[in-house]
């Protein structure tokens, strides 16, 4: 069972080390014509295209920082309470 272009294109772009790639090597990467591969950037909520370059969608880091300043402050707390106990 072979996976759909679209998502053959999206594996191929990520794993580029820039996470970007003309059209013409992207074409040539997933063995289809070069017209082809705007239409399947389309299908993909992952990818844009720019110019002559597909490129993956930087994904955010925003959910993680808020995570690890919430998990920072509870430890402030608990060592400025830690510390007017003594």
């Amino acid at each position: 069972m072979s996976l759909p272009k679209h998502i053959e294109l999206s594996q191929a772009v990520k794993a580029c080390k820039n996470k970007a790639m003309t059209i013409d090597d992207a074409a040539a990467e997933i063995k289809v014509p070069d017209y082809v591969v705007p239409m399947l950037v389309r299908k993909n909520d992952n990818l844009v295209i720019e110019g002559n370059v597909v490129m993956a969608k930087r994904e955010s880091n925003g959910p993680v920082i808020f995570t690890l300043l919430f998990f920072m402050g509870i430890i402030a707390v608990a060592g400025l309470m830690g510390g007017l106990g003594q």
